[in-house]
């Protein structure tokens, strides 16, 4: 025993003995290394030698020789198999390796895995299928943009190989014809429903400068069914109030404010909503952070029956979908992807960026509704913001109400504000910015229920000059319609208003109602403050449409006695 102890200490010892040599000079080996000596692998291969190894091995007992039952079994299991074919496995006649040729010795080579079995083969692809009707939208959904204002639609990828690709015209004619049904239900339009956003940036389509050049189309006429209008009295309230200077015991002031009833009928009118939101280096991280959560709030809260699409520019814009899409759409991932993608960058043309919103024809019986979300600072394209309001308004016609939202320190009031005036919105601003997005979704909630488009009015027993704004808002349930006047005291002690305007149905509704001004003021004065800031407005709106400075005078001199603030331009 001790001689087998010593004999394995004895072994070890030479083992770690071998084993550290060999490190000490692994390691001077690889300080000593100069890679610029060695030669290069092409000039001089590295070879490998492998030290013969002899091994004692033992003899293995040869196999048993099999029964006679088991060699029977063996030859029946091989007839039911059957021999192999042949000619699936018989060598190639010549075959050509490291330059030798003819039939190689040795055994034949084994069958070829099909391609599609081998490791890493792609899956079979499903045999292409013409494209279905209902599969347009969803294929189309996103679309690239390759030149400015110039998005292109690609055709589905799964038709069939023996058919040509249909035209984007003949595409978006499928898409609308397939999303008519069930959405609306006036049945009765004026023109498409919406052109394609592809018709007004495509190929054939307008540019900036050969609209401008147009002659201005007039406005559509407001209500002209001769139909009998059905009674709007009782779906409304109508109050009045009013308030005077006690130093000016001859002047009043009156504002008339006409609400839904809570229990009111009558049914929303369905909105057609396109969210237009700058994504331009002016807006930074923080505002297009907020523009995105606002804008998921806000989609969100569409009616079932409403549509909308989401645009996006900077110098260029980019848009979700050619046409509207349903309400339904609005938390698919498509669309929640499509919002995170928003970043803050380039330069800013706000003119061409927000011209569809002035093309499109609006389908009766609908709200088209352009929610702009920006800064309102063009860097590129038309500066001059008189002229990006003027053209804008004219191309328009009355067709599209356009809502605009600001937040932040720098910000054009004056643009965003008479955008909106002008064409029946109003301007929402917060100046935190970490408060955009909820206040955005707020004052959406104030315009999601329309029930009046259109809206007329008339007044006797006061002056209607003096009544603003001369064009109303359209009329929606939770944000009432606001009219100021302003009347002799002591003189007119009561007022007529009609009122009129275009249902859901789209057929007219009207109301003529009479009230007595009270006798003393039951109202602040705040009503004075609207009113001058309603005739202001009223006044800016004409220096855009003239260019005559003189308006803008009276503005600033009505703005001083009434301590309000004229919006200024920018330069």
């Amino acid at each position: 025993m001790n001689n087998l102890r010593r004999e394995r200490l004895e072994y070890e010892g030479a083992a770690v003995a071998v084993s550290v040599i060999f490190h000490i000079l692994l390691f001077v080996f690889l300080i000593h290394y100069d890679t610029g000596a060695t030669v290069p692998v092409e000039q001089k291969p590295f070879r490998f030698k492998v030290s013969k190894v002899e091994m004692p091995l033992l003899a293995l007992p040869p196999p048993p020789e099999p029964t006679q039952e088991e060699k029977a079994a063996a030859l029946e299991e091989a007839r039911k198999v059957g021999p192999p074919a042949a000619e699936k496995f018989a060598a190639p006649a010549n075959v050509t390796q490291a330059g030798v040729t003819g039939a190689l010795p040795g055994p034949m080579p084994a069958p070829a895995i099909p391609e599609q079995l081998q490791i890493g083969a792609q899956p079979l692809a499903r045999p292409p299928r013409p494209s279905e009707p209902a599969r347009v939208s969803r294929d189309l959904l996103a679309m690239p943009v390759e030149k400015p204002n110039r998005p292109v639609i690609e055709a589905p990828r799964t038709i069939a190989s023996n058919s040509e690709l249909a035209a984007p015209t003949v595409l978006t004619e499928q898409m609308l014809a397939a999303m008519r049904a069930g959405i609306g239900g006036t049945g009765t339009y004026t023109g498409p429903i919406t052109q394609p956003l592809t018709q007004i940036f495509g190929p054939g389509a307008k540019s900036v400068e050969q609209l401008m050049k147009e002659a201005v189309r007039p406005p559509p006429p407001r209500v002209t069914s001769q139909a009998k209008a059905a009674e709007l009295e009782p779906y409304v309230n109508v109050d009045v109030y009013t308030w005077h200077d006690p130093a000016n015991a001859a002047e009043g002031f009156f504002s008339v404010r006409i609400a839904s009833r809570a229990d009111s009928p009558l049914r929303r009118i369905p909105k057609d909503v396109f969210y237009v939101v700058d994504v331009s280096g002016s807006i930074g991280r923080q505002r297009v952070e907020q523009f995105k959560a606002g804008l998921r709030t806000a989609l969100m809260q569409l009616n079932p029956e409403d549509r909308f699409d989401i645009i996006q520019f900077r110098y260029d814009i980019d848009f979700i979908s050619p046409i509207l899409l349903p309400a339904s759409m609005a938390a698919s991932e498509q669309v929640q992807q499509y919002i995170a993608k928003f970043h803050a960058m380039g330069t800013t043309d706000f003119f061409a960026s927000t011209l569809p919103l002035a093309q499109l024809n609006r389908e009766r019986g609908r709200l088209m509704m352009g929610v702009v979300l920006s800064d309102g600072l063009p860097t590129v394209g038309v500066l001059d913001a008189l002229q990006i309001l003027h053209r804008f308004a004219q191309i328009n016609g009355g067709r599209s109400s356009v809502f605009t939202f600001a937040g932040g320190r720098d910000v054009d009031l004056f643009l965003l504000g008479f955008l909106a005036y002008r064409n029946q919105g109003r301007l929402d601003y917060v100046a935190q910015p970490d408060r955009i997005a909820e206040t955005f979704a707020r004052v959406q909630l104030a315009h999601a229920n329309p029930l009046l488009l259109d809206c007329q009015f008339r007044f006797a027993g006061v002056n209607g000059d003096d009544v603003f704004p001369r064009v109303p808002p359209h009329f929606f349930r939770d944000a009432p319609l606001m009219l100021y006047g302003r009347y002799p005291r002591g003189q007119v002690k009561r007022l007529a208003l009609q009122l009129r305007g275009v249902n859901a149905e789209g057929q007219p509704m009207e109301m003529t109602v009479v009230r007595d001004l009270p006798p003393e003021d039951n109202g602040t004065s705040n009503i004075a403050m609207d009113w001058a800031t309603q005739k202001i407005n009223h006044l800016l709106a004409g220096w855009i449409d003239t260019g005559d400075k003189a308006f803008q005078d009276q503005a600033v001199a009505l703005g001083a006695k009434f301590r309000v603030a004229v919006p200024q331009l920018r330069k």
